[in-house]
């Protein structure tokens, strides 16, 4: 993440266990925004201040000028992650919505809408210690979830996780990708988003999200896409025909349904008539989140790491696992790794380099 916000040349102010916290020219904002693989949610700080109470919270969250950011015609929610001097989030929820609602009854607007789930306007509330942060989701829904998975199948990868899966694999736009266990297919649409798009990932979310409208009223989003490939080079399979049929689905939603093949088909059944050189991108399945006996998926592994050895010498084969114990099976060296968390559950990113070829 750090690395992607310098490539957009802002300045990286701290971090921690919630986020990194940035700075920087409004172009470079947006460009990061449009582009981010690796963000799960993009805020704007609004206020960063010390209370020690509930109602000094309140008097100062409610100086805040919301009638730029709120209005009759759309709705807000509020999300709170507090402690210590603001331990009841519940609470501090409460004194946040009458804070903005006061705020705008006192400049005579209309008030809007509240919602707890699905709203135009998400406020970001966070505390320690004695400081709490004030933010405005730029998107609404966290940016790591683009809005073309209408149905998730069965252990799904995030989608900033299917990105970091890429970037480990080394993969580019424009090189062959097979994934053979893809599920509902997240690690292809990812690709095919970077490559129909041109790597502007996210610019469908935030032409649709009323703060970046705010925030930035006179961006035009470019409408320049990519079109459909001669021949594919995005290869996705898997051995349960609903989960294929549910990776076409979001493919279709997501615009990149001519950019991915997805079809039936055995992990161990998999011969190689892609190419001399690609990359074997994918999540296959581990017990706390699938519950297959474990001497099943020790023998699956052993198999499936035959098949890569005998079919894909030359390519690059990465991994994304919560169970290291079955990396072994493979029989493979490790090129590199990440270690990062999958579903509350410590996991890592493996990348391996298949020696030879066929």
């Amino acid at each position: 993440m750090e690395s992607e916000l310098k490539t957009h040349h802002l300045k990286i102010g701290s971090s921690n266990r919630g986020g990194v916290f940035f700075s920087g020219k409004k172009e470079d904002v947006i460009q990061f925004a449009i582009h981010t693989k690796f963000a799960s949610r993009l805020n704007l700080q609004l206020l960063h201040d010390n209370a020690e109470t509930y109602d000094e919270f309140y008097a100062k969250a409610s100086e805040l000028p919301w009638e730029k950011y709120i209005g009759p015609e759309v709705s807000f929610r509020i999300d709170a992650e507090t402690k210590d001097k603001l331990k009841n989030s519940e609470f501090t929820m409460h004194r946040m919505k009458d804070a903005v609602l006061d705020r705008l009854r006192s400049k005579k607007i209309p008030l809007p809408e509240i919602e707890k789930r699905m709203a135009d306007i998400t406020i970001v509330v966070r505390s320690h210690t004695d400081k709490f942060s004030i933010e405005l989701s730029f998107s609404g829904d966290p940016v790591g979830r683009r809005g073309y998975r209408l149905f998730a199948g069965n252990a799904p990868v995030r989608e900033p996780i299917a990105q970091a899966m890429l970037e480990v694999s080394g993969w580019k736009e424009g090189n062959t990708l097979v994934d053979p266990m893809c599920g509902s297919g997240t690690i292809l649409i990812e690709a095919a988003l970077r490559e129909r798009l041109y790597g502007e990932i996210n610019r469908f979310l935030f032409a649709e999200s009323p703060v970046f409208q705010i925030l930035f009223p006179t961006y035009v989003f470019s409408e320049r896409k990519m079109e459909k490939p001669n021949s594919p080079h995005l290869f996705g399979f898997d051995v349960d025909p609903e989960a294929i049929r549910i990776a076409k689905e979001n493919a279709y939603e997501a615009g990149v349904e001519d950019f991915v093949s997805f079809e039936v088909g055995n992990c161990l059944d998999l011969k190689n008539t892609f190419g001399d050189k690609g990359h074997v991108v994918t999540n296959p399945p581990y017990g706390d989140r699938i519950g297959k006996p474990m001497d099943d998926l020790k023998e699956m592994y052993f198999q499936f790491g035959k098949v890569i050895k005998n079919e894909f010498g030359g390519w690059k084969f990465t991994v994304l696992s919560g169970d290291f114990s079955l990396l072994g099976k493979f029989g493979l060296k490790e090129n590199a790794h990440l270690s990062l968390k999958h579903a509350n559950l410590k996991a890592k990113i493996v990348d391996y380099e298949i020696r030879g070829g066929k």
